[in-house]
């Protein structure tokens, strides 16, 4: 195999397979690991769905917020401060001198400590509430996980809501997928699955299955968010399903349906190219010997024709001017 054709063969594979690499795992880890802010209607979804919310600042930010400003007991400025709060001190304490009064006040306030002592507790039965959350519960931004704007687009394909007419939209996604928990579920399979797939894809081990497992997610996402909604719940949708803008000739207003365009397209080819020859799938499942990769296009070896041996030349006179036979060949067509 020539050189050019060994480079044609190796490195559409790898070049396909380190940029759904970067992107992927750039995305699944934004997913679980970034943060983002939301409030009203989508917060009450996400409650009802048993999302719990990240706090914004740290408890210890908390506590040293709730202190005063001004300390409870300042240091005195100057000496004579000092001395007036000696003197308030001895005008406050009992002497040694009236011990009559000092035994009068503990005496009127030993039955109110007994009191005290003595008193029940009293147990409150705090009943919680089993009414679903509404969006004027969570006046204000909450903070989320970005996996969760996931199970808020499922929950919306599923559960759309009306029109300003008071008319149901068409929902993009089966019931099924909005039932239960099942938003969550599948907000977190897909990031699971972007981080998975990308790490393999990084090293090139189950390349396929890896590559197909995005080309779905990436179905899912182009259909959820531009095919699905220009199809199902526009009137003025290009072709049909491609959704309208107000410049369609401008790449930019395409950007994220172009951008999902391409990474389903990179997936698919990675899918039919396979891995190639850097890659741990190469290492660990050998290849045949008809592997184009290895050895190239196989030779077609020519079958061998059998000639019948040549007549022996008759004997000719001189005087002989017929011309000679032509040499026997093997097609029996003339």
């Amino acid at each position: 195999m020539r050189y050019r054709d060994h480079i044609a063969l190796t490195l559409p594979s790898l070049l396909l397979r380190l940029v759904l690499a970067i992107t992927f795992l750039w995305a699944g880890t934004g997913k679980i690991i970034g943060t983002t802010t939301t409030q009203g209607d989508n917060a009450a979804r996400l409650a009802n769905l048993g999302v719990t919310f990240l706090a914004d600042t740290p408890a210890e930010q908390d506590a040293e917020s709730d202190l005063p400003d001004e300390p409870v007991n300042p240091l005195p400025e100057s000496e004579s401060d000092v001395q007036e709060q000696l003197d308030d001190l001895e005008s406050q304490t009992p002497t040694d001198e009236d011990p009559e009064a000092t035994q009068e006040s503990t005496n009127d306030d030993a039955p109110e400590r007994r009191v005290m002592n003595t008193q029940e507790p009293v147990f409150v039965h705090v009943v919680q509430s089993t009414a679903p959350a509404v969006g004027s519960d969570y006046p204000d931004p909450v903070r989320i996980k970005n996996v969760y704007k996931i199970t808020l687009l499922l929950d919306h394909a599923t559960s759309p809501g009306l029109t300003e007419d008071s008319q149901p939209i068409t929902p993009t996604m089966p019931t099924w997928m909005g039932s239960g928990k099942m938003p969550v579920y599948a907000a977190w399979a897909t990031a699971i699955t972007e981080l998975a797939a990308g790490l393999f894809l990084l090293i090139g081990l189950f390349t396929r299955i890896s590559a197909l497992s995005l080309t779905i997610v990436m179905l899912v996402a182009i259909w959820t968010t531009n095919i699905g909604p220009a199809a199902l719940q526009s009137t003025d949708a290009l072709l049909g399903f491609i959704p309208h803008t107000a410049d369609p000739w401008n790449p930019a207003s395409y950007s994220i349906l172009l951008w999902q365009f391409g990474i389903i397209m990179m997936s698919l080819s990675v899918f039919l190219l396979g891995a190639g020859p850097l890659s741990m799938d190469r290492l660990i499942f050998r290849p045949g010997r008809r592997d184009p990769y290895v050895a190239g296009t196989p030779e077609r070896k020519q079958p061998k024709i059998k000639q019948d041996p040549p007549a022996p030349a008759a004997d000719r006179t001189s005087f002989d001017r017929t011309p000679p036979p032509p040499p026997p060949t093997n097609n029996p067509t003339p």
